[in-house]
């Protein structure tokens, strides 16, 4: 009856050195061949030049398109506005200023009545 205390350490199959190379040159393969996303300024470049591209392409094509009647949507959309003038930007402007004087006088008034409403009743009726 034999008995073995403990088995002898076996040798590796492969040495340290070949090992390391096989490693390097996996991971050197991996690299070479794994796929590169683009960076997002270039995918956002590349989709400016291709939008300008088409937009070219367009406006050569627009070129020689034949005329063609607008549809009734069309015209109905365009032909009520009025052409953009300066008294009409100024008239704008002094109705969203007397909008927004108009809204803070309501505010306060509102206020008014909420915090004290016999105040705000001897203010309207005179008396007090």
């Amino acid at each position: 009856m034999t008995t073995e205390s403990s088995p002898l350490p076996e040798e590796p199959a492969l040495p340290d050195e070949v090992w390391e190379q096989f490693l390097q040159d996996s991971e050197r393969d991996i690299r070479a061949s794994a796929p590169k996303e683009p960076s997002a300024r270039a995918r956002i470049v590349a989709r400016r030049l291709r939008e300008e591209q088409e937009r070219a392409e367009q406006a050569a094509r627009g070129s020689r398109r034949r005329w063609r009647p607008r549809s009734r949507a069309e015209r109905r959309a365009t032909a009520w506005r009025a052409p953009v003038t300066d008294a009409g930007e100024a008239r704008a402007r002094r109705r969203g200023l007397l909008r927004g004087l108009l809204g803070v006088v309501l505010v306060v008034a509102v206020l008014l009545v909420v915090l004290s409403p016999s105040h705000a009743w001897s203010l309207l009726t005179g008396k007090g």
